[in-house]
């Protein structure tokens, strides 16, 4: 924060109220962009990059209001002087602000600050320039839209051809624990009749004992996956559905309301 000029406690509730009344109400999805206005208005310093000085906060709106920092007087509640604003909310807004910055065409745009920033992390995912207008922005949506379909559908298909993989797999072991089992039994029976070789007889009973451990320890564990996959396959079918059902707005909703 650069150095401030000191600033009379009546001038700072006065830009208090004014920071206050430009958070305005989030049924404005672009208000947000009112309130960084207001902030570069009247604490520019806040807005650029380093750690303000002590001296400076002092001597600052953030100071005379009686606060140690940007985020104490963002953080308090109105009624204890603040602004009652979270601040990973202010981190949003920031992140969001700078991407405005760089493409001032964006300012007045209707975009929420989610939005702007899913608009910047999704064009730069796609290699291409960022959509300024609100008409380029609704077609690089539906487009995104698209290719979240596509990617949706494919894992749901992936899930499935493991599930058969697995199922496949599954049999294999079944087929391999039957016919040890098989092994045991005639040893056994081979080992109650002969005392003959029966030194290398036990030795085999063994041998084919382990084996048949270590395959039902594998068949175990295939089963688990098998059961794993065909729920992660069901919650795919599941999601997929429900994402078809939902309109191509509320879908954008969903995308723009996760953090």
């Amino acid at each position: 924060m650069a150095k401030i000029s000191h600033i009379h406690g009546d001038t700072a509730k006065r830009v208090r109220l004014d920071l206050l009344n430009s958070l305005g109400t989030e049924n404005v999805p672009n208000q947000w962009m009112h309130f960084m206005t207001t902030v570069r208005k009247h604490l520019p310093e806040v807005l650029s990059r380093g750690r303000p000085t002590k001296q400076a906060i002092d001597a600052s709106v953030i100071g005379a209001l009686g606060f140690p920092s940007w985020r104490a007087l963002l953080e308090a509640p109105s009624n204890a002087g603040g602004l009652g604003l979270a601040w990973s909310t202010w981190r949003q807004w920031s992140r969001a602000w700078a991407v405005v910055q760089k493409h001032p065409e964006l300012e007045h745009a209707p975009l929420t600050a989610a939005e702007i920033n899913r608009l910047h992390s999704d064009a730069k995912a796609a290699n291409v320039a960022i959509p300024t207008d609100m008409a380029a922005v609704e077609a690089f949506w539906e487009e995104q839209e698209k290719r979240r379909a596509i990617a949706r559908a494919e894992t749901q298909t992936a899930l499935k051809e493991r599930v058969e993989a697995i199922e496949a797999m599954l049999s294999t072991s079944r087929e391999e624990v039957t016919r040890t089992h098989s092994t045991v039994i005639e040893l056994r029976r081979q080992l109650d009749q002969t005392s003959a070789g029966k030194t290398q007889a036990e030795q085999q009973l063994a041998i084919a004992q382990q084996q048949q451990r270590e395959l039902q320890a594998s068949l175990a564990h295939v089963e688990e996956q098998l059961q794993q996959t065909r729920k992660a396959h069901q919650r795919s079918t599941n999601e997929l559905q429900a994402y078809r059902n939902r309109g191509f707005w509320q879908r954008l909703q969903d995308v723009f309301s996760r953090p």
